[in-house]
């Protein structure tokens, strides 16, 4: 089935099969910062929506994206996900260190970014931080990305097609 025919409830679990090592019901703890199972549903489900994969240039534009395109009453911890997370891996490109096994120089870093934070602005309705993910989970993903003006990019839909 092609993605853009899935309800969101069908994109997760096809996302989840494709990660077979994220956390899924249950809260993740970071150092001394908890993350609570349901923000973490929803950043899974922003990946599945925006069609952005877990590598780390996509990651970089979904955090740039999340911090434009989501309501401005969140929880303080999505606004240090998309800071704090974009600066600790500026420094670390600053200082020369690679990212898993890829390099990205600062001004890669920062295009990254920027280019999610600019897809952000274009959305047509800002995303409810606090939406209850059930009351979305069996619309169809091309009905949620025209509702609210996403562009899919196709990084993760697009890989797992390819394995079916």
């Amino acid at each position: 089935m092609k993605s853009e025919d899935l309800t969101l409830r069908a994109g997760l679990e096809r996302y989840y099969a494709a990660n077979p090592n994220f956390v899924q019901n249950q809260d993740l703890q970071v150092g001394r910062l908890r993350i609570p199972w349901q923000d973490l549903l929803r950043h899974d489900i922003m990946h599945v929506v925006t069609g952005y994969s877990t590598q780390l240039d996509q990651e970089l534009r979904l955090i740039g994206f999340l911090l434009t395109a989501l309501t401005w009453k969140r929880p303080w911890y999505y606004y240090a996900q998309s800071f704090v997370v974009f600066l600790e891996l500026l420094g670390m490109s600053l200082r020369g260190k690679a990212f898993g096994d890829q390099y990205y120089n600062p001004s890669q870093v920062c295009r990254l970014y920027i280019q999610g934070v600019r897809q952000g602005l274009t959305v047509r309705q800002k995303i409810n931080a606090y939406i209850d993910p059930e009351t979305v989970m069996d619309d169809p993903l091309t009905k949620l990305r025209s509702d609210y003006g996403i562009a899919n990019a196709r990084a993760w839909d697009a890989a797992s097609e390819e394995r079916e």
